[in-house]
């Protein structure tokens, strides 16, 4: 299967002892998303060009959904089949 990836907007929580967590995701079209749960975070490789981003394996909507950060971008994106 192939992938395409996608950038999108995401709103994070930042914690004064360090660390963050995505707390909502915004498409381009302004469609938003609550993040439930994040149940992991871990870096892995992705099925899209990126340099090892942080994968934070979170709930969305009830179902388990995979969100991307890329560090040295500063960007969040997700893997859109095509």
């Amino acid at each position: 299967m192939a992938y395409k990836k996608v950038c999108v907007e995401v709103l994070v929580r930042f914690f004064g002892e360090g660390g963050m967590r995505p707390v909502e995701l915004i498409w381009a079209d302004g469609r938003r998303y609550a993040v439930e749960r994040v149940r992991f975070i871990e870096r892995v490789p992705s099925h899209v060009p990126a340099v090892l981003p942080v994968r934070y394996t979170c709930i969305i909507g009830g179902r388990e959904k995979f969100l991307y950060f890329e560090p040295e971008r500063m960007r969040w994106f997700v893997e859109v089949s095509q």
